[in-house]
């Protein structure tokens, strides 16, 4: 089976700092620590552990935003930060702690400027509109801007968009976790359909529920695999 991502000895620090009696003083720190991990194509990955554990510099490095100091990371066969925008296409990140909406303008409009951005063909971005607004139940939000959506329906548009140009890896970072629980399931059954389909997906939470869907669940403490489970089988492709 194809290999979607691979995790090769990788370190990534950062730089960090803080005052000491008025004095700026900076320290690096290890976010990941010789992580060495890899999702086929089609796999729905959890991923749990402690606040600080490297989780989500693992997904940042996915995309090119953390480049590692030691080691190498690979997705679709090339380094992240090499890719070129034909290429970082294929990836979608949502994150509890960045927005992708307008936060001023209907709903619809960020829909359209992810429809520019991504250069979608109308046609295809219609279909995908209209079949998103309804797996996640936007249909009642479009014309209404974010900034007055309660935490859950915010969560669903993120992931609307997210999901909207096609992707085929999927980058969750704690997005599940302001879903309200009744929305869950469909979110599951469509993340279970784009699998089918070839996508691999990478999910943070801390909610057990949210990973209800994955095949495999990996922990990570200290910037390392402290466990690697696989809870299911079915895989696409496999």
């Amino acid at each position: 089976m194809e290999c979607s991502v691979e995790f090769d000895h990788v370190c990534i620090e950062y730089e960090s700092w803080r005052y000491e009696r008025m004095r700026r003083v900076t320290q690096r720190i290890r976010a990941l620590e010789d992580l060495n991990l890899s999702f086929s194509q089609g796999e729905i990955v959890g991923v749990k552990g402690p606040n600080g554990s490297g989780k989500s510099s693992m997904l940042r490095a996915m995309c090119g935003v953390h480049a590692p100091v030691n080691g190498n990371v690979l997705v679709f066969g090339k380094p992240p930060s090499l890719f070129d925008p034909k290429f970082k296409r294929r990836i979608a990140y949502s994150s509890s702690r960045r927005t992708s909406l307008l936060p001023d303008l209907p709903l619809i409009d960020s829909f359209i400027l992810r429809r520019e951005l991504f250069a979608m063909p109308r046609s295809d971005w219609e279909g995908r509109t209209h079949s998103l607004v309804e797996r996640l139940s936007l249909g009642a939000l479009t014309n209404r801007p974010p900034r007055e959506f309660s935490q859950g329906q915010r969560a669903r548009a993120e992931l609307a968009i997210a999901l909207l140009h096609g992707p085929s890896l999927i980058l969750l970072d704690e997005t599940t976790e302001a879903l309200d629980l009744q929305y869950l399931p469909g979110l599951l059954a469509l993340l279970d359909e784009l699998s089918a389909d070839g996508a691999t997906v990478c999910m943070i939470s801390h909610r057990p529920d949210d990973l209800e869907c994955a095949h495999r669940i990996v922990t990570i403490d200290r910037g390392r695999v402290a466990a690697d489970e696989r809870i299911r089988r079915g895989i696409a492709g496999s």
